[in-house]
């Protein structure tokens, strides 16, 4: 197995969350290649001050959140603490945007249509699911299929809306690039066994370690 990465990859905000939380960023970067390429919904860096959570791209909606739980005195002060540590863990996706490694893109118009189709409950059933794809995922899915580029989610809807209109696509989720750190030496096993159970306990829902 090759550890070389892809040579494009656009990711959700689901990858980027759990690899940013147990602070893992480098590795991502290591197994998808640099840069990363998300969609605006996913991370704006143009976003200004002030504006409601439900507008918010969904990485700045998630530091709003805990940043949220940092002055909610009806939690635990550990809770806060740890609101804390995770909405700095977070804005780290500031410096890779600055830093050139993470890269916004902006849909363009067939783009915005697949989207917009995956998104209508009406369609649903076109791309073999019962509920349409939520906004992130479904921009994703469409700059995937649209420009040829690695599908990185762990969302099993968007895998099958992928699979429904590029059979043979390529992806990766979450225990399939910890695999392949581990099988290819960028980490031990047992380190990408840890990295999973530290995302678990920030509640990735994989129930399955890399490796048994």
């Amino acid at each position: 197995m090759s550890s070389k990465p892809p040579a494009s990859a656009v990711v959700d905000s689901v990858i980027l969350h759990y690899f940013l939380l147990v602070k893992q960023d480098r590795l991502l970067l290591r197994l998808l290649g640099s840069p990363l390429f998300v969609p605006r919904v996913i991370y704006d860096p143009d976003e200004g001050s002030g504006i409601k959570p439900f507008a918010m791209s969904e990485m700045t909606r998630a530091i709003d959140y805990y940043g949220r739980q940092t002055t909610d005195e009806s939690i635990a002060v550990e809770d806060r603490e740890s609101a804390a540590l995770n909405a700095d863990r977070l804005r780290l996706v500031h410096e890779l945007h600055g830093s050139g490694t993470l890269v916004v893109v902006d849909m363009d118009d067939a783009e915005w249509g697949l989207a917009a189709a995956l998104m209508n409950p009406r369609r649903a059933g076109e791309f073999g699911l019962r509920f349409p794809l939520h906004t992130g995922e479904a921009a994703c899915v469409a700059i995937a299929v649209t420009r040829g580029w690695v599908m990185a989610t762990d969302d099993t809807d968007a895998l099958t809306a992928l699979r429904h209109l590029s059979p043979r696509h390529p992806y990766e989720r979450i225990r399939k690039l910890l695999i392949r750190a581990g099988r290819t030496g960028l980490i031990t096993k047992n380190a990408a066994n840890e990295i999973h159970a530290a995302m678990r306990a920030h509640g990735f829902w994989d129930r399955q370690t890399p490796f048994a």
